[in-house]
């Protein structure tokens, strides 16, 4: 019975809503294993992404009855790489492909202990990458380790590949495509195979790449360049988008930083209020401060709750004497120097006074 194959053409960044989103190629070709395709060709030209979304192809292909076969047309680095190693597959490669080894890498936001735990996860997954290699090269864990995850990014030959059992053929049909010899990154290799690969216009595969890309962008009857420059543009709007979504990222860090130190000055003037007026000693700062940290609301219902000491006053008709500079402070004044809530607290008239001016009612009411 002949075998019924499949080809896809991964070429790109791997990630969910990126060039390969494996959360919409794994359930395309678990379609077209149900309609009885038993063998995949994956012509690859990528510089690698997303861990998570390499490794759900990987354990997917893994468990398939599929025959696989990988085709390196340009680069294959990083997670691209490692989707490569599994030891069931046939590994080919162009004479002049390249192959690129790494640790993981990422980011994160948060708190020490949140951060300590997402590098947690990253030694994880940089496991089992080492796991996936050591038994496709057929080397120990702490082998693949010192030679692939030092912290450097490891450019091979595909004759290098081949002779660390990475690669299982090299390809020398394709005499157009001329070897990159000085990489500095894998952005610029995979752009530079990538634009040769494209303007192979005998070529009859990179034709079908052509006509699938052009069908993804509805442009099935448009030129090359037509496609191409619409492949541009899109580049260019996702850079764009990116820029605009790192801004908005800085900003919301500097909004989060401000509201932080919001929240802490109006702890600490709860607090000043409370050892002001007597409610509680200097050495319960601390304890309040922490209650207040988690639970400004009933913290400050405890502290009213708590008896004052009564402030002297020279004379009834004599009014408390405000700090030097507040004496013409309105209320909006005291609202953004973070001090309404002290002023509530040690001098209740001046504060109702000024809250009926600004809003024209008692506060009481």
């Amino acid at each position: 019975m002949a075998k019924e194959k499949c080809e896809y053409y991964l070429y790109g960044i791997i990630g969910r809503y990126m060039d390969i989103d494996t959360n919409v190629l794994i359930a395309d070709i678990e379609g077209k294993r149900k309609e009885g395709a038993t063998a995949i060709t994956f012509y690859v030209n990528s510089d690698g992404g997303e861990v998570s979304q390499g490794n759900a192809l990987y354990n997917y292909l893994d468990r398939t009855d599929i025959e696989v076969e990988w085709i390196v047309d340009g680069i294959a680095a990083s997670m691209m790489a490692v989707l490569l190693s599994n030891p069931k597959h046939k590994v080919k490669a162009a004479k002049h492909a390249k192959f690129m080894y790494h640790r993981v890498s990422g980011y994160t936001y948060g708190n020490s202990d949140e951060t300590r735990a997402a590098a947690e996860m990253m030694d994880g997954f940089e496991g089992t990458l080492i796991e996936m290699l050591s038994e496709r090269m057929g080397k120990s864990e702490e082998e693949v380790r010192k030679e692939f995850f030092d912290g450097l990014d490891h450019w091979l030959s595909a004759k290098e590949a081949k002779a660390m059992g990475l690669c299982d053929e090299i390809i020398e049909r394709n005499k157009s495509i001329k070897e990159l010899k000085n990489i500095t990154d894998s952005r610029s290799a995979y752009n530079y195979y990538n634009n040769q690969i494209i303007n192979l216009n005998n070529n009859k595969q990179m034709d079908e790449v052509l006509k699938k890309v052009a069908g993804i962008l509805n442009m099935a009857n448009s030129s090359e360049q037509e496609v191409l420059s619409r492949v541009k543009a899109l580049s260019e709007k996702e850079q764009t988008l990116q820029n605009s979504l790192q801004a908005e990222q800085k900003k919301n860090e500097e909004l989060s930083a401000k509201i932080e130190a919001m929240e802490k000055s109006k702890v600490k003037n709860l607090i000043d209020a409370a050892i002001a007026d007597k409610r509680i000693g200097e050495d319960d700062r601390a304890t309040y401060t922490k209650l207040a940290e988690q639970d400004y609301e009933n913290t400050e219902k405890v502290l009213n709750k708590l008896a004052a000491v009564p402030r002297v006053k020279a004379g009834l008709a004599q009014e408390e004497k405000l700090p030097k500079g507040e004496e013409n402070w309105g209320f909006d004044e005291y609202h953004r120097s973070g001090r309404l809530e002290n002023l509530k607290n040690s001098n209740p008239e001046r504060y109702a006074e000024l809250f009926k001016a600004k809003f024209g009612f008692d506060p009481k009411n």
